[in-house]
């Protein structure tokens, strides 16, 4: 199943990435796509709720994931995996996660949800 779940990602991720992602390998991409989806299951409940804190309103608040086909952006040795959250009242708002290769195995070391500015000033001063 989980060899079934990489490819799934692997095969979504190839058919349409943005061309400024171009220097993460496809490889790469499967890898940190498939550590979001694990880091937001295991902070699901169990009616499939991802909870969080909203950076703009720094209040508790959850969601669902709104797409299966996240971009993907270097950011010096850690990439983002940027994808979207679908709040109870069908506002969708913007999910950055920021991985890492910890030996050997990419996992989420920060998430900034609803701030997609603080990504962009992230980037622009990199």
């Amino acid at each position: 199943m989980k060899l079934m779940t990489a490819l799934a990602v692997f095969a979504l991720i190839s058919v349409g990435s943005p061309t400024w992602a171009a220097e993460v390998s496809a490889e790469i991409k499967a890898k940190t796509q498939l550590s979001m989806a694990k880091f937001m299951k295991s902070r699901s409940d169990a009616d499939g709720r991802f909870h969080f804190v909203d950076d703009k309103t720094n209040k508790a608040a959850f969601g669902f994931s709104a797409n299966v086909h996240p971009m993907v952006v270097p950011y010096g040795q850690h990439i983002f995996v940027c994808s979207e959250v679908v709040l109870e009242n069908g506002e969708r708002i913007t999910a950055d996660f920021l991985t890492v290769n910890i030996n050997g195995t990419y996992q989420v070391v920060e998430v900034i949800m609803n701030n997609r500015d603080r990504v962009k000033g992230m980037m622009k001063d990199k």
